[in-house]
């Protein structure tokens, strides 16, 4: 008879995350300012408080979450600046709409790239 593992709680709270990062992308394609909001500052609370229920925190935790949610925040503009100089037309700047959707969607990435950093950070060794 094999005995399962528990569930992790940091997979319970990994596929939320997913999924509100997700709604939060969806609501800014849709110009839903309300929606996306909302929807980031979920994906920031709810983990952030059951880290802080659950787990011990260590010196230099905060510090390197902030870290990973400048450089999270970067991919979006990097990749939408990318599509637009790869398209014909767009280096004399005429995509602004595709600037405009990187950098409504970098809060997002910066904070869910800051939340899995925090779920499965480990202390420095």
């Amino acid at each position: 008879m094999r005995h399962r593992e528990p569930l992790s709680l940091n997979a319970l709270l990994l596929v939320p995350s997913l999924a509100l990062a997700a709604l939060a992308c969806v609501a800014v394609s849709a110009r839903q300012g309300v929606l996306a909001a909302a929807t980031t500052s979920t994906l920031v609370l709810v983990p952030v408080v059951f880290r802080l229920w659950t787990r011990t925190w260590y010196r230099g935790l905060v510090v390197r979450g902030l870290g990973i949610f400048f450089i999270g925040m970067h991919v979006p503009l990097l990749l939408a600046g990318a599509l637009a100089y790869g398209r014909i037309g767009c280096s004399e700047g005429g995509c602004p709409q595709l600037y405009l959707l990187g950098v409504l969607a970098s809060p997002i990435a910066g904070a869910l790239s800051t939340v899995v950093y925090w779920l499965i950070g480990r202390p420095p060794v």
